[in-house]
């Protein structure tokens, strides 16, 4: 997964968790869930956790406040 996010174009493509890595521009909306934790709403409905250690980093990438 390593090799993968690394040649992908990081204003483009968010590893949101160890399993995941999603194109930020598919991301329709973020949902708070339990303790600081996050999820990820797909435009194609799909939710995905967000790990709390990427919460800053997708947040500054979206330009939303964290």
């Amino acid at each position: 997964m390593r090799e993968l996010e690394a040649r992908l174009d990081p204003r483009r493509f968010f590893r949101v968790h160890r399993s995941a890595i999603v194109n930020v521009s598919r991301i329709r909306e973020l949902q708070p869930y339990f303790h600081g934790e996050f999820v990820l709403v797909m435009q194609d409905g799909a939710r995905l956790k967000l790990s709390r250690g990427r919460r800053e980093q997708l947040t500054t990438l979206l330009g939303l406040s964290a």
